[in-house]
């Protein structure tokens, strides 16, 4: 039985909602957010409010005039602002996928990786499994 890997990945903290744009454009064929445990029910939803706005951008993003991305990013930035009130901050990578297509043959696409942590370091680093054979 062939085992997975872990591979470390470095994330950089978004202090812009404009730092979110390379995350937001690969979220449009991948992506994988996680978060800290929140420790209120106010830090629950602020972390729900980016990650759902962050998706919904995401999902939208292919159709989207210029002008409309730009005010999609400053609407990020408020999120990433309201974060950063409660001592959280929003981290983000993107990395190269492999995905099998219906046919079975693979195709490289890029993943946003997107994670909320308590803290403000300029960076963190995660780590994820690679798929047997990859890496």
């Amino acid at each position: 039985m062939a085992q997975s890997r872990l591979e470390t990945l470095d994330l950089h903290r978004a202090d812009s909602g404009h730092d979110l744009w390379p995350a937001v454009e690969a979220a449009q064929y991948a992506r994988l957010i996680e978060h800290d445990d929140p420790l209120t029910d106010i830090e629950a939803a602020r972390m729900r409010d980016l990650i759902d706005f962050f998706s919904t951008c995401a999902e939208q993003w292919e159709g989207k005039p210029t002008a409309d991305q730009a005010v999609a990013l400053e609407q990020l930035e408020l999120r990433v602002t309201a974060l950063k009130a409660l001592d959280l901050s929003v981290y983000w990578a993107v990395m190269q996928g492999r995905f099998a297509t219906a046919e079975g043959d693979p195709v490289d696409l890029p993943v946003a990786v997107l994670s909320i942590a308590h803290g403000g370091a300029p960076s963190i680093a995660v780590c994820l499994p690679t798929a047997p054979g990859g890496g």
